[in-house]
């Protein structure tokens, strides 16, 4: 009688969430989160545009904040003449192409180096001495080997995408496990094979971190370029306007170059994720 009754209880007795609910109720407990902070931040910058277009000329002379509605008008008299676009599409550019030269010089030289440690001892102290320059100190020099606008702007992104990409290159493949790579070679593996499954993933996470910091700092390089010596670009388009004493297009370039900056961190998170992930792949072997 006493095991009926248990079995009963144990067939009436309701069961806990399952894997599916709970996987169900954490997701939408990650999109109220993430609409109460998307709220909040609204909130915080609709008071901000507020209390600035309420303050410039009251409290603040207008002259030198401008205000967010004649910024707007600005900027949109830019998108619609197409004068933005022109701008923007010069400065993605050449921070692209000196990114892409920088980053390439700076994996095979950080490969190279990481992977024979006589090698690196000799060439160390030069490529640091470099890196220890001020960058900016070096631009009379470039401007007389590359001239101005876009060769300058290119030069600069590429010697700041080099050294922040070959140090993490370089440590990242001289942090993989020696006794790993013995192991590896011992069972038969060539040159090829080792750096395709075991250096290269091992030192993918500091490519990744490397990519994180590169990407913008090359924008950056290029923006400092253009303000420098160049006829167009956004760099150009905020120095031309401060020059004007324009106060409002000085704040619309500012503005366009932050939308720059948040669209390609956004981007740059995306590609750094789906690195991460192959990793995984080149780790596991599929």
């Amino acid at each position: 009688m006493s095991q009926a009754v248990v079995s009963e209880a144990m067939i009436t007795t309701p069961s806990g969430p399952s894997s599916a609910d709970r996987r169900t109720r954490a997701r939408w407990q990650r999109i109220r989160h993430r609409g109460f902070v998307t709220a909040v931040q609204i909130l915080v910058l609709a008071a901000f545009l507020t209390l600035w277009e309420v303050g410039s000329g009251r409290w603040i002379d207008g002259f030198f904040i401008s205000k967010p509605s004649l910024i707007a008008d600005t900027w949109w008299k830019w998108l619609l003449s197409g004068e933005l676009w022109f701008h923007a599409q010069s400065t993605l550019a050449t921070a692209g192409l000196g990114f892409v030269a920088g980053c390439v010089a700076a994996l095979v030289v950080g490969y190279v180096l990481g992977g024979a440690a006589r090698l690196a001892e000799v060439f160390e102290p030069f490529i640091t001495g470099i890196y220890s320059l001020p960058k900016i100190a070096l631009v009379p020099l470039l401007v007389m080997w590359v001239g101005v606008g876009a060769p300058l702007q290119i030069t600069i992104a590429a010697m700041v995408t080099f050294f922040l990409m070959f140090y993490n290159t370089f440590f990242g493949v001289r942090d993989v496990n020696r006794a790993l790579v013995d192991s590896v070679r011992i069972m038969g593996a060539n040159r090829f094979t080792i750096a395709l499954r075991v250096r290269i993933p091992s030192a993918l996470v500091w490519v990744v971190a490397g990519l994180k910091l590169a990407v913008p700092q090359a924008l950056i390089a290029a923006v400092v370029g253009e303000i420098l010596a160049s006829n167009r670009g956004l760099g150009h388009l905020v120095a031309s306007n401060a020059g004007q004493f324009n106060t409002a297009g000085t704040f619309a370039a500012l503005f366009s170059l932050l939308i720059v900056g948040l669209v390609v961190d956004r981007l740059v998170t995306v590609v750094t994720r789906r690195a991460m992930a192959w990793r995984q792949v080149l780790v596991s072997g599929r």
